[in-house]
């Protein structure tokens, strides 16, 4: 049995890695990955979380408790981004980094379901607004995500940006896009591949979108610069015209954004 000692040891040690990954969001947050990638994450992190909830439970100030180990784990994750010293490469590594947490680490604290883990993610929240102002996070569950992909919120990037602009689901856009999908491109050599490979890409780059405080700034532009004349090249038979914008329009923000 673990003594506060040991617990000490196991929060500053390995808790403070629960904002750590080291691979590509797009990777990992996918229909067929996600659920098992965060599974995974979340075994790895148990102890780590019990630790810190038997330390919370006997500290004289718990909730002072709570926030020095956001604190904590928030100084780690500002360590590794104030190494990287060009601009560019830190700004996207903070969006990254901002989509894992989103996607991985709040929701792995939250399934913990203490009274402890619950304080834990709302000031980790707090600390990644205050260190990341342009790339915002919110408190979100397992369970509502990875219902996402059923619902199919992360299937396209155009269902989000038209999510952004308020349209419905059963918008022009997106029905003329859907049966262009389904009776066209479906149909085309390699047209399956395409689609499945957009599917996999989507969610990852919708995911850093959305930590992005100008996100809908984004999304109007991504609407104006390549949905709309997608919608024109099918409305006027040119369905090779939009295939290939779409392309682009994809392959610019993977990897952009």
């Amino acid at each position: 049995m673990q003594n506060q000692e040991e617990r000490e040891k196991i929060v500053n040690y390995g808790l403070i890695h629960i904002v750590d990954n080291d691979r590509n969001i797009k990777e990992i947050f996918n229909k067929k990955t996600y659920e098992p990638e965060f599974l995974d994450f979340y075994g790895i992190f148990s102890q780590s979380l019990g630790a810190y909830c038997r330390l919370y439970e006997e500290s004289p100030e718990p909730e002072k408790r709570a926030r020095e180990t956001a604190q904590r784990i928030m100084d780690h994750e500002m360590e590794k981004i104030n190494a990287i010293t060009k601009k560019s490469k830190r700004e996207m590594q903070m969006m990254e980094d901002s989509a894992f947490a989103a996607l991985f680490t709040i929701p792995a604290i939250d399934r913990y379901g203490t009274e402890a883990t619950d304080q834990l993610a709302d000031f980790l929240i707090e600390e990644w607004h205050k260190n990341f102002p342009k790339n915002q996070i919110q408190k979100g569950k397992f369970e509502e995500i990875n219902n996402g992909f059923k619902k199919k919120r992360f299937c396209y990037i155009t269902t989000a940006i038209c999510d952004s602009m308020g349209k419905p689901d059963d918008c022009y856009e997106l029905t003329v896009l859907r049966r262009y999908r389904d009776t066209w491109l479906a149909g085309q050599p390699g047209g399956e591949a395409l689609i499945q490979r957009y599917y996999d890409t989507a969610p990852g780059i919708i995911a850093k979108i959305d930590t992005r405080t100008d996100s809908k700034r984004i999304y109007d532009d991504v609407y104006r610069r390549y949905l709309q004349p997608c919608i024109r090249y099918i409305e006027e038979g040119a369905y090779e015209a939009c295939k290939n914008l779409y392309i682009e329009m994809t392959e610019k923000l993977d990897k952009e954004k």
